[in-house]
């Protein structure tokens, strides 16, 4: 396989440090596009040399999109994809947050209501992020089940009360 390669022109000054303007915010989307295109197919050849199955990238649905779709034995993969160009400040942060999570798990449930031959399949939310080193170098962060934790972590912060005793008593029952 070749060496996995994200190009991308680093090498040209940027707004203050070059003595111009800062570039329009439409060129510098553009840019970030371009950026996030590249990673996405860095990390779609990084998962394929890894023995992985890759089934669709950049998959659209109305809950989002997920970079990569792939599949690793038994488990179908959600992998989100993130790059950044300056090593200064290190890798994409990899944090997820309560909304981050159900957005990926609700792309996760249009992918499989529209794939109704995955069926028995484990399911895995994995983060690459990637940082780019130079025009055909980058270190490449791939984080296993991303979204899985201790169950401390899982469990709510306040202790639930369980209902005990004379309180199941009171409580309504079933129509």
């Amino acid at each position: 396989l070749p060496p996995l390669r994200v190009r991308a022109n680093l090498g040209r000054q940027t707004g203050h440090e070059a003595g111009h303007r800062a570039r329009p915010k439409r060129l510098r989307r553009s840019i970030m596009s371009n950026l996030n295109d590249k990673a996405t197919k860095a990390a779609s050849r990084y998962l394929e040399h890894r023995g992985y199955t890759v089934l669709e990238t950049a998959w659209k649905c109305p809950a989002g999109t997920c970079d990569v779709i792939a599949e690793d034995g038994d488990a179908i993969v959600f992998v989100d994809v993130s790059a950044r160009r300056d090593a200064d400040k290190g890798f994409p942060s990899e944090r997820c947050s309560a909304g981050a999570r159900e957005r990926r798990e609700m792309i996760a449930l249009a992918w499989f209501a529209e794939h109704e031959d995955a069926v028995d399949m484990a399911v895995r939310f994995d983060n690459i992020a990637m940082l780019v080193m130079g025009d055909s170098r980058a270190m490449i962060r791939h984080h296993l089940n991303a979204l899985g934790g201790d169950i401390e972590q899982l469990q709510p912060r306040a202790a639930a009360v369980i209902p005990t005793g004379a309180d199941l008593q009171t409580l309504p029952e079933a129509a």
